[in-house]
């Protein structure tokens, strides 16, 4: 178990620890396309919704975070950048729910580095984001997780975690997805 584990908001202060965390493996990471696309939906994201994100941070290094949008926002200004797959057919579009679905959180992404992983860092994130004012305002989370496969370490898109976590966590099965097979699953605080 990880001791000493700090959790904080996104703010303009460490929103490249957030990108860093994601895309830090590659040579020159910062000159990415795919890095400056993020960096600008972050920017754009948390000018309308704050935070967007939650970052863990050990000894002064970020080893996790976790990513959510108001539901009614996913669709308005769509995902990061480095979740959208439409090749895969994964899109804003499969997730949204329809009416009702305005006072859900949708958790786009719960990522712990390699190094951490298995130690409880990411039960930290999903319980701070639990109890957080910005949860308790909606009340009900979403999220989507799909099968691991062979490909999961060198695949970006949707590293949610996977569906045994969240549902011993609290979540239960919402909807299961086809093409790919993903699983919607939600949490309601009681």
């Amino acid at each position: 178990m990880l001791k000493n584990v700090k959790i904080v908001a996104i703010s303009s202060d460490n929103v490249l620890d957030r990108i860093k965390l994601c895309w830090g493996h590659l040579d020159n990471w910062k000159e990415s396309q795919i890095v400056r696309k993020t960096q600008v939906w972050l920017e754009k994201a948390n000018e309308v919704f704050k935070p967007t994100t939650f970052i863990a941070y050990v000894d002064g290094s970020v080893i996790g975070m976790i990513e959510f949008l108001p539901q009614d926002l996913l669709m308005r200004l769509g995902l990061c950048p480095c979740r959208r797959d439409a090749e895969h057919g994964e899109t804003e579009e499969r997730y949204f729910s329809g009416e009702g679905s305005e006072n859900y959180l949708f958790i786009s992404c719960l990522f712990v580095n390699k190094d951490h992983q298995g130690k409880g860092a990411g039960k930290a994130l999903l319980k701070h984001f639990l109890e957080s004012e910005v949860f308790k305002a909606y009340g009900n989370a979403r999220v989507y997780v799909k099968e691991r496969d062979k490909s999961w370490d060198s695949y970006v898109h949707w590293p949610a975690g996977s569906k045994e976590f969240y549902i011993k966590n609290g979540f239960v099965v919402g909807r299961t997805l086809d093409n790919p097979l993903g699983y919607i699953l939600s949490y309601k605080s009681r």
